[in-house]
Formats: C-alpha cells, structure tokens, sequence
C-alpha cells in the first residue's frame, strides 16, 4: 500500500536544497487545486493524501464513477509500505516525517541527495554522451560551464543558443542567447553560477515536435511504460494528447526514418539503468526529447531533459490507459487563470460543451475535471474525450 501526495514545487525544493524550504504562494496555490491529481494515477489499493474536506467531496463524488484509490487527510497509523510523493528534495522528507510517516518506509539523505544530482540538468550531458557511444545519432553535445568567462564565450560563438539553471522549476531557469553576450543573460548567468555552481550551454534547435518516454524505476532496472506527447507555451507545460503508444509512434516516425524512435527507447533504458538504479530511487521518471529541423532534414535530440519524477506526461499515459474508452483519443490540460472565478466559468462551459458519458468506468465521450473547481479555484487539470 502507498501513499501519493502531489507536490509540485519539488523542483523549487530541489533547487534550494534546504529541507526547511518555503514555496512561493504560486507553488502552494498549485499544489491545493490539483491536490487530487494522485487519484488518476495512484493504484485502486493505495492511498492519496489530500488537504481537507473539499477534495474529499470531490473524491467521493467521483469514485461513484470510476474505480479510484482511497483517500485521507491525515496519516494516523495506516500501514504504508512506501511514499510516492510528486517529487522526492529533503524538504519532502522533512514533511513526510512531520505528518507522521514511519521513518523506516522513507528514504535517507544519501537517496534524496543521489535524487538531486541526478535531477541536475548536466545529467543530459552524461545521457546524450552515453547514447552516442551506443550508435545513438545526437545533436552536438551541450557544455556545463563554470565560470562566466566560458558562458560568455560559448554564447559569443553561434547565432543562437541556450542558457539553463541546473536546477529550477518546469520551463524556468532558462535564458536565450543570441550571439552576443547582453545586460540580462549576464546577470542571469552570473547569478546562477554564484548560487548554484555552473550552468548548462546548448546549441540552439529548432524545434519541429516535442514529446517524452516514460519510465519506472524499479530497486535494479528502469523499464518503459510509454510516451507522452505535448505541448507547451512559452516554455512552460500546457498539456497532452490523449492518445495510445502506437499513434504516438506512428506521428513521430513521419518525421524520422523508420526505426529511430524503438531504437532510441531500447538504447535510452539501458542507459537510464545504469545511472538511476543504484541510486535508491523509486518511482517514475520522464525524458523530454525533440524532433527538429536540423536545415537537411528532421533530427532527434534524444535528451532534452531528465525528469527525476512524477510529471504530467506519466499522468495522461496512466489516465489514457485507465479511463478513456477503447480507441478513444482527446487532450489533457493544465491551466491557470489569474482572475477569481475564471477556472470555474470554464469549468461550467465545458462540462455544457462537452457532456460526460461513463460506461463501465470508461469515459465514452465529454469532459473530465481531474480535481475540485469551485470560484477561488486558480489552477485546474481536466481531459476532454472524444
């Protein structure tokens, strides 16, 4: 039996390293709306923590249509052979231990700091390099620079290129340059640098579709569970299609010659094997990969980035497989709203637009909200089968 708990500022958490971390109000908004997330994904024998009666009600609610784990609003003495949080920093640790959980089912601080320099974006760099000694086809490979002179020097020396954070929240941390080195991109690299250590400089792609393998891992390997294929706005996660592995792979492979994706998957879980597990992490994992266009031709850059966690493409595989009827496609969307009451106006339009029809736990047809949505609600997940 294991408890999930959505935690969505784990890479805020990660980046500070501090197992007393505060969130950012943005982070703890988040977490409270989507706190139900977990039941789309966790097991029907497990448990998902939430924070107070409004989800419960959601909760009951919805398991009267589909079969859902249970859930609680405090850990008391419920016998958990594990915790699967979003994500794992000392600061999760520390809250964990705080509510209650029996520390022998928690890891210790040498997982939770393999779990962070692994979760650095430089293990890209290990990743890319590995698969080129396995035939892998790669982009030319990013650096890690330590010292300002070097980002400045890198950034000088292409047209276009790519600046990140090691670590920092999804689709943050990350500066552009553009063949010379301006007032804002120093700072911000600096700055980085002074807090963090380095950072990682990528050649520019351009892109042409972007979408993800998702795996497990287990205590000695890291197997496949499937694809996600996404989309994102400005840099920042706005959600998936809804749709099975083999039409993933079919709309992939028509950039690609015949092969490349099922090659890469092999070639990319016998690497991730060999770096994830010895390290006592246990859970899911993403890799973001891109097709692009490389001016002869579409290419694949099999590692844009490591997600050392749960991720909203492993949560549209699961709901996919679990919910949508056969042969049923549609979307899984994240979105937030800054005005009072907009989440909820549509929330009400789109269960008018596209009304749901369950058969047999199945979604045939309509629109699914994946948490609670009331007025004050910023945040909301939802899924619209077609």
């Amino acid at each position: 039996m294991i408890l999930h708990l959505f935690n969505p500022e784990n890479d805020l958490a990660l980046a500070d390293g501090n197992a007393n971390y505060s969130p950012p109000p943005a982070a703890v908004r988040i977490a409270y709306d989507l706190a139900s997330l977990p039941l789309w994904y966790a097991s029907a024998d497990d448990y998902v923590f939430i924070p107070d009666d409004r989800h419960l009600k959601y909760h009951s609610e919805m398991s009267e249509l589909f079969p859902l784990p249970k859930a609680c609003t405090s850990v008391g003495f419920l016998p958990f052979a594990e915790c699967r949080p979003w994500g794992w920093s000392s600061q999760m640790l520390r809250r964990f231990k705080a509510m209650g959980v029996n520390e022998n089912i928690l890891p210790g601080d040498s997982v939770i700091g393999n779990v962070r320099r692994l979760s650095n974006r430089r293990s890209s760099i290990a990743i890319l390099g590995e698969l080129s000694k396995m035939g892998v086809d790669i982009p030319e490979l990013p650096i890690y620079a330590t010292s300002p002179d070097d980002v400045a020097a890198f950034v000088s020396s292409m047209p276009r290129s790519v600046v990140k954070a090691p670590w920092s929240g999804s689709g943050k941390g990350i500066a552009w340059g553009l063949g010379r080195v301006e007032v804002p991109l120093e700072h911000f690299y600096k700055g980085v640098i002074r807090r963090q250590g380095g950072v990682v400089c990528e050649h520019f792609l351009n892109s042409a579709r972007e979408f993800a393998m998702e795996f497990f891992a287990s205590a000695d390997e890291v197997s496949f569970v499937g694809y996600s294929l996404f989309e994102a706005q400005k840099g920042s996660y706005s959600g998936n299609l809804l749709l099975c592995d083999e039409d993933i792979e079919r709309i992939l492979s028509a950039y690609l010659p015949a092969g490349t994706v099922e090659n890469v998957r092999t070639q990319m879980q016998r690497v991730l094997t060999g770096l994830i597990a010895g390290s006592g992490y246990r859970g899911y994992l993403g890799v973001d990969m891109m097709i692009y266009d490389s001016g002869g031709g579409c290419r694949l850059n099999p590692c844009v980035e490591l997600n050392l966690r749960m991720n909203m493409g492993v949560v549209s595989r699961i709901f996919h497989n679990k919910f949508a009827g056969p042969g049923k496609t549609g979307r899984f969307n994240v979105a937030y709203f800054r005005n009072r009451g907009e989440a909820h106006e549509l929330h009400c339009a789109n269960r008018v637009k596209y009304p749901l029809v369950v058969r047999d736990g199945k979604i045939e047809k309509g629109y699914l909200n994946l948490s609670p949505v009331d007025a004050d609600s910023s945040y909301i997940a939802f899924a619209v089968v077609e």
